[in-house]
């Protein structure tokens, strides 16, 4: 490795929608994919390739990167060229520290585009039922207070859950 600290952290950024920019180095980069909305960014996925612009052409994890950019997220290609003569392993070593420090969310297989669409739809899925949970228990109170009997407000609240089913279905 070399000692020429201008050669060994040379960083450069570029957006995803011009990724058909990206270097063809034919040496060692590590390179970090980031999500930024508004001031908040984070790390997202950090990697290492001999040929930056081809690993982005069919990267494994395109799809949720292209995902966030469509979300809202401007995502963003940072990398760091490795000087000549640097090993494989060298990288690689350093690609460890980066992920321990970072813990970026897509180097985890867990989170995938359908793992991310499902925790979506569950959060909505319970905001819903959450929703409707309140709307029922306001409405028994409501018939209660009423001085409705037990056996009326069952059947209200039974004629109240049907009502808002048949709205949402």
């Amino acid at each position: 490795m070399s000692n020429n600290a201008n050669e060994a952290f040379y960083l450069q950024e570029i957006t995803l929608h011009n990724s058909y920019l990206l270097p063809e180095h034919k040496r060692w980069v590590i390179y970090f994919v980031t999500a930024l909305q508004g001031e908040n960014k984070k790390i997202i996925f950090i990697g290492f390739t001999h040929n930056l612009r081809e690993k982005f052409k069919n990267h494994n994890r395109k799809l949720e990167f292209e995902f966030l950019d469509r979300m809202g997220y401007q995502i963003n290609i940072s990398w760091v060229v490795f000087p000549g003569g640097t090993l494989e392993k060298e990288v690689h070593a350093v690609l460890k520290c980066y992920k321990r420090a970072f813990e970026p969310k897509l180097n985890d297989e867990r989170n995938t585009i359908s793992t991310l669409l499902a925790e979506e739809t569950k959060k909505a899925q319970e905001k819903w039922e959450q929703k409707q949970y309140r709307y029922v228990h306001e409405q028994i109170e409501n018939w209660q207070q009423t001085g409705d009997d037990q056996d009326t407000v069952i059947r209200k609240m039974w004629e109240a859950i049907k009502e808002r089913l048949m709205v949402h279905s």
